[in-house]
């Protein structure tokens, strides 16, 4: 005989419900009792049928919170497991729907799984809205609410942004088709930056155009990125995963698909300032730097004043010296002068001599010079005489 622990049992009762493939995946109808919303936002409840109950939890980031209400008729879809801490086999719901929007919740779940497998929802595809859009083209009904408050909000936040509707019925048989055809037609529209998908809040039927195939592939087939803004902020639709951004307003979708010009020219404005205030830095840096320079320059390229003087001083100095040495010169010179002077024959004949040389010039400077019958000349001071040598003594 096997005996099993507490912990055992239970662990064993939570792998066996969590291997079985129904109730790994099932649709619960019910009446919604006990609902009692934890502080973190989760949903714990019963359902209920006439004789039978089990209990429920949906978690705060599950779909279908605002369904789950006191006495509420409720289609739940999710998993049937054990919770071991209470010993209590419930239902972990991963979205709620009325009880009358089952057979629509259904067809929304076969083509939620089927578009998200072909990878339709990766987020690694969704592209960023541009940030200055020139035309916003809008699929939408042409005589709703929806296209005045979304020019009403481009208007006040990006008048420079043109608005292009492409009318489309949004509810109704016809409305998958003309929504998709919408999108399409915006597509081949040039300078189409940015498409808005939007329709007013309604019921899960209302919305139902938007949870078509057709939609999601035209969604996923755009060229430009798409914002979805179908219903109100609670309501999700196949368009809101395919799409690139989902807004949960039509109005939110304008303020998201463009920028706001107030904060735009608060922000060039802010920029303005930041540009001169970094000419002025950078023109006051340079001007420091070039005192900088002009002050280095000035202490290494020579004093042109002081050297100018110093010049001066140097040639007043070598005039006078120049003019020393000429006078210097000129007292040589005149003594030289003397010295010569004192030298000159002619001098000397002024003293009344004479000097005496042969008729061919050759001096005669001693008696042997001569003999008697010569012919000598006498130069005087004032003359000259010639005589014959009577004899040589």
């Amino acid at each position: 005989m096997q005996i099993y622990t507490v912990a055992q049992l239970a662990e064993y009762i939570k792998a066996s419900l969590d291997r079985d493939r129904i109730l790994g995946d099932v649709w619960v109808t019910g009446e919604v009792s006990n609902l009692f919303a934890s502080g973190a936002g989760h949903r714990y409840f019963t359902l209920k049928s006439a004789e039978h109950q089990i209990k429920a939890v949906l978690f705060s980031d599950r779909q279908g919170g605002e369904h789950a209400a006191n006495g509420a008729q409720v289609t739940a879809r999710g998993r049937v497991s054990f919770y071991p801490a209470r010993g209590e086999t419930q239902l972990y719901a991963d979205s709620v729907f009325p009880s009358g929007a089952g057979a629509l919740a259904a067809e929304f779940e076969r083509l939620r799984a089927m578009l998200e497998a072909e990878g339709l929802f990766d987020a690694s595809r969704k592209r960023p809205l541009p940030p200055f859009p020139r035309k916003i083209g809008v699929v939408t009904s042409a005589q709703g609410a929806v296209i005045h408050d979304v020019i009403t909000v481009l208007r006040a936040r990006y008048p420079l942004g043109h608005v292009v509707l492409c009318d489309a019925s949004v509810q109704g048989a016809d409305a998958p088709a003309e929504i998709a055809a919408a999108i399409r037609a915006l597509n081949a529209t040039p300078q189409i930056d940015a498409i808005i998908v939007a329709r007013g809040g309604g019921s899960l039927e209302d919305l139902w155009a938007f949870n078509s195939e057709p939609v999601a592939r035209a969604v996923y087939a755009s060229r430009v990125p798409v914002v979805s803004a179908v219903g109100h902020e609670s309501d999700y639709t196949i368009a809101d995963y395919v799409a690139d951004l989902r807004a949960p307003t039509p109005s939110a979708a304008a303020a998201a698909v463009a920028p706001d010009v107030r904060v735009l020219a608060a922000e060039a404005a802010s920029l303005a300032d930041r540009a001169r205030g970094a000419v002025a830095r950078y023109a006051a840096q340079q001007r420091a730097d070039v005192e900088a320079l002009t002050n280095r320059m000035r202490r290494t390229i020579p004093d042109a004043d002081a050297h100018r003087q110093r010049v001066d001083e140097l040639l007043e100095r070598a005039r006078a010296a120049l003019a020393s040495s000429i006078r210097f010169r000129r007292e040589q010179t005149a003594a030289l002068r003397k010295t010569l002077d004192a030298l000159n024959p002619a001098s000397v004949l002024e003293r009344g001599y004479a000097v005496v040389a042969r008729v061919d010039g050759k001096p005669v400077a001693s008696a042997s010079d001569v003999s008697p019958g010569d012919v000598v000349r006498a130069t005087l001071r004032d003359g000259a005489v010639e005589a014959v040598v009577t004899s040589a003594k």
